[in-house]
């Protein structure tokens, strides 16, 4: 999996990050979508969660539920308190 960093047209999307399946798989981060480093780094986990799930196979989930998948995983620290 490679990790490339790019920026986008703001008129053009409001995408933060696309994971690319063909291949070793691709994730892109557009920088200039995020407000600070740490938001990079929630989208970087995010897409990778995406392309786990995809390269695996394990689950068997619609788009809604692996997006939901993936928000209680980054906030797993809340939900265990």
């Amino acid at each position: 999996m490679d990790i490339d960093f790019k920026t986008i047209d703001h008129r053009c999307s409001n995408e933060r990050g696309v994971t690319l399946f063909e291949g070793k798989g691709r994730i892109i981060i557009y920088v200039n979508q995020h407000e600070n480093i740490r938001d990079i780094y929630s989208t970087i986990t995010h897409e990778t969660i995406h392309y786990l799930l995809y390269k695996y196979k394990h689950v068997e989930i619609d788009d809604y539920q692996e997006h939901d998948l993936i928000f209680r995983l980054q906030w797993i620290d809340e939900y265990l308190v």
